[in-house]
């Protein structure tokens, strides 16, 4: 095992909310997940995190990954906008953090995941929360959304833009479901000052203008089951007030 978790100073770390919570999302999954692949690691703080947690790691990255020790298996040229190089039912958990906004083919990218995980597996994936109080103000007076606060940068290619296909929460919960995952938790990171206090005020009315537009005209009985569950996840601290969202997914078919 390279490293211990009391060896980990996630205060050092530039994502340290979004790490603690994926420490805390991939602990409950200890001794049953054994293999995890880690794609498109950067720095290789999540791959440390995994590994400290005794996990087999095997790490990934578009050009090569930073060495990250012994016992993490590193695998450069990994492109996610093509097909994984890996063989079908390979691992027993795929960790995806602050990467899949900048995918352009991300109903492939889940597929992929899918298709390497075996049955029961699990995914873990964290993406900024578009859907926060502070994101909805923002857009209704600037029209840009957290994640993206101002205009991408027309020198950038979009190959190289920053969060070019942001992801929204509902989103994600379709192509997970098309792709043979049930959404089994949905974690906060960092929490702003204030966020709470916007809800105190403009909950109520949120509550009833989702279930006027989302719930009420739905006629499909399964739909209306969907949209109720989105519902409450819309309405709860993790989509309300996080700056990014962790959500936890397992294969079931």
């Amino acid at each position: 095992m390279y490293e211990k978790d009391k060896e980990i100073d996630f205060e050092t770390m530039a994502n340290r909310y979004i790490n603690r919570a994926i420490a805390a999302v991939w602990s409950e999954e200890a001794g049953r997940v054994r293999r995890v692949l880690d794609l498109s690691v950067g720095g290789g703080d999540t791959s440390r995190i995994l590994s400290g947690k005794g996990f087999e790691v095997v790490a990934t990255e578009y050009l090569v990954p930073p060495v990250l020790g012994p016992t993490i298996l590193r695998l450069g040229g990994v492109n996610l906008n093509d097909p994984l190089p890996l063989k079908d039912n390979t691992f027993d958990g795929v960790n995806l953090v602050e990467v899949i906004e900048h995918v352009e083919h991300q109903p492939q990218l889940i597929r992929e995941i899918g298709r390497v995980l075996k049955d029961n597996g699990v995914v873990v994936i964290s993406t900024p929360n578009v859907l926060n109080m502070f994101s909805r103000l923002r857009f209704l007076f600037t029209g840009f959304l957290r994640g993206r606060v101002r205009p991408l940068h027309y020198r950038h290619k979009p190959e190289m833009a920053h969060n070019i296909y942001l992801i929204h929460f509902y989103e994600l919960y379709y192509l997970l479901f098309h792709y043979g995952f049930e959404v089994a938790e949905l974690r906060k990171t960092r929490i702003r000052f204030g966020s709470p206090l916007l809800a105190v005020f403009l909950y109520p009315f949120m509550w009833l203008f989702s279930f006027l537009s989302i719930i009420r005209p739905e006629k499909d009985p399964l739909q209306r089951r969907i949209n109720w569950q989105i519902l409450t996840a819309f309405l709860k601290p993790p989509l309300l007030f996080s700056d990014n969202i962790v959500v936890k997914a397992k294969k079931v078919r």
